[in-house]
């Protein structure tokens, strides 16, 4: 038992994180090593590799928009309309409506109307916004109850002043919180992949049980936790690229290559298991 411990330390010392990305996405042979890698190198090869694919799918792409168009500062000030909040009044420089009848969506900022009331939500919408000069008014049409809306006038803020030289100004506090939400999504991504492992874990136990005794679902969830590796990054690049064609084939490979890794990778562990019971 000392002896097994001793050989289970020593390869947690061996293998490096970098050795964990090497081996998850090329090297099913050799998941044995990463099978007995213990809960906190699994934790912190997750966090790395979710973080990767978040900057590529969702950081990269965003950043670099913004970068292209010359910084938040220069999107502010020449491709946001003209709009000023001041004396508890709104105003913008152009009037946009945006409806989406098979949703039942309605949409629309017009500062020349004074102000918005529940009448004023076109027929058979179910989620309208509606801003005027005065107010916000949110609706929502509860099945059964009605419509439901709330209110949000401007005069409360009468003390606010902005317009987009001062909201420009503010770029470091816009930029804080897109650094925010990508924190979110990569939580999401993080919790993400843990579900579909689930997912991968009881398809594969369901559909090879039979085939591999020594396949315990701890083993597969973990299998299925690393063999996701190199269809994540490969479905986040088919994103950054913005192509449905590309972005469909990624899919597909994440899939196949998933399930076919962890296929490979339990059954030459269960052979290994194997031959070392009869040794």
């Amino acid at each position: 038992m000392n002896s097994e411990n001793q050989q289970n330390a020593e390869l947690k010392e061996k293998v490096g994180m970098a050795d964990c990305f090497v081996i998850s996405m090329f090297s099913p042979k050799e998941y044995g090593k990463l099978i007995k890698l213990g809960t906190g190198r699994v934790a912190f090869y997750l966090v790395l590799l979710t973080l990767l694919v978040s900057v590529i799918q969702y950081a990269i792409p965003v950043l670099s928009a913004v970068a292209a168009m010359g910084g938040m500062k220069e999107i502010i000030m020449n491709e946001v309309p003209e709009f000023s909040l001041e004396n508890g009044k709104f105003s913008f420089s152009e009037k946009l409506e945006q409806s989406d009848e098979q949703a039942g969506i309605y949409m629309i900022v017009d500062t020349d109307v004074r102000e918005y009331t529940k009448k004023d939500v076109p027929a058979h919408t179910i989620e309208a916004i509606m801003v005027s000069e005065s107010n916000i008014l949110a609706y929502n049409s509860l099945a059964g109850l009605g419509g439901m809306t709330e209110e949000t006038r401007f005069s409360d803020f009468k003390d606010l002043t902005m317009d987009n030289v001062k909201l420009a100004d503010m770029s470091g506090l816009i930029y804080a919180g897109m650094a925010v939400i990508f924190v979110f999504i990569w939580l999401f991504v993080f919790a993400k992949h843990m579900l579909v492992a689930l997912f991968y874990s009881v398809v594969i136990l369901f559909l090879t049980k039979s085939m591999m005794a020594d396949a315990s679902f701890g083993k597969t969830y973990k299998v299925a936790l690393f063999a996701q590796s190199i269809g994540a990054v490969v479905m986040a690049v088919t994103y950054c690229i913005n192509n449905s064609l590309f972005i469909m084939a990624g899919s597909i490979f994440n899939i196949f290559i998933t399930v076919a890794i962890m296929n490979r990778a339990l059954i030459l562990n269960d052979r290994e298991a194997g031959q070392a019971e009869q040794g």
